[in-house]
């Protein structure tokens, strides 16, 4: 699974002038996919779902997730 850099994934965010539900949407995911990873209620996140959110951030996956053991 993939951990989520919170603190990374917002800055990112911020830094393109996205909100929350925009980038949610950019990625494919539902509106509130990355409010809630903000709020840390998303411990992990599948790794297509990280691999959406990095493409539209613009970056590598492993700049804003942790990828764990069984990953």
């Amino acid at each position: 699974m993939f951990v989520p850099k919170v603190n990374e994934i917002q800055r990112r965010r911020l830094d393109a002038g996205y909100s929350c539900q925009k980038l949610s949407l950019l990625a494919g995911l539902p509106k509130n996919a990355i409010y809630r990873i903000e709020l840390n209620q998303a411990r992990y996140t599948y790794p297509i779902r990280a691999r959406a959110i990095a493409e539209a951030l613009h970056c590598k996956v492993e700049d804003v997730f942790t990828i764990t053991e069984g990953a």
